[in-house]
């Protein structure tokens, strides 16, 4: 909904969205069907491994959701949704055809790569595939998207850092170091203001350069945070719950001012 009010554009069909939704429900909750150990202690195991009834009917409620999606969309999109299935699959499951690594969750750079991507092309393309758009206008879009996600992809690696080096999955994070992660961290919070101004000089909306801008302290004030905590907490409420500001607010200011 973001992406449509930057370019401009209405907001699609209600079953658009039930598939946006559904599949992010689906693709979840199937990870955690299939994930079954730890390196250390996690209660978020734990309770996935006592509620996995739970997990099942939420993953069927997003099949469903899913499959009534499927008349929003015109034929040339399930060549590309096909594609971004099996690619969230084999993020989880190990069908790839490697000795030893055979998800691509297990190859750092390749699983940060992609899950910002896949977010991308999810919330930038899809959602405006099929209208009329200003192209230079969502190249900045999707270009400040995929610096956004990689930004909290990242965090979530650093979190994970002492535990992907037991696995030896050699994150980015677990390849340069905290401090070294902080610092890109930082870089990549000036690229996405950067391209928020750049953008503003391209088409003068006050309204959605304050929502950015406001965004980018927000994210740096949790990025602040998460050298004091490690919490579950911080990370799926303060870290994941950027995407979710930050749309409210361009949907607050975009649309008043």
């Amino acid at each position: 909904m973001e992406t449509n009010i930057l370019l401009g554009l209405p907001f699609n069909n209600f079953s658009f969205y039930c598939f946006v939704f559904g599949a992010t429900l689906a693709q979840y909750n199937l990870h955690y069907l299939a994930k079954n150990i730890a390196i250390k202690n996690s209660l978020r195991l734990e309770w996935s491994q006592r509620n996995r009834k739970t997990h099942l009917g939420l993953f069927a409620v997003g099949v469903a959701l899913i499959i009534f999606s499927f008349f929003s969309f015109h034929l040339k999109h399930f060549i590309i949704l096909f594609l971004l299935g099996v690619i969230g699959f084999l993020y989880s499951f190990p069908f790839l055809p490697f000795a030893e690594r055979k998800r691509i969750k297990d190859y750092g750079f390749l699983k940060i790569i992609t899950l910002s991507l896949l977010w991308t092309l999810v919330t930038v393309w899809l959602p405006v595939s099929s209208m009329s758009y200003d192209s230079y206008l969502f190249l900045f879009i999707f270009i400040k998207r995929f610096v956004f996600m990689f930004l909290l992809c990242l965090l979530f690696d650093m979190r994970d850092i002492e535990i992907d080096s037991q696995e030896k999955i050699n994150t980015l994070a677990v390849f340069l170091g905290k401090r070294n992660s902080y610092l890109l961290s930082y870089l990549l919070l000036f690229l996405f203001t950067l391209l928020s101004v750049a953008q503003y000089f391209y088409l003068p909306q006050w309204g959605i350069l304050i929502a950015m801008l406001l965004s980018v302290a927000v994210t740096l004030f949790n990025v602040e945070i998460t050298k004091r905590s490690n919490s579950d907490f911080i990370y799926l409420a303060g870290i994941d719950g950027m995407m979710l500001l930050q749309a409210l607010l361009v949907y607050l200011f975009g649309l008043n001012l």
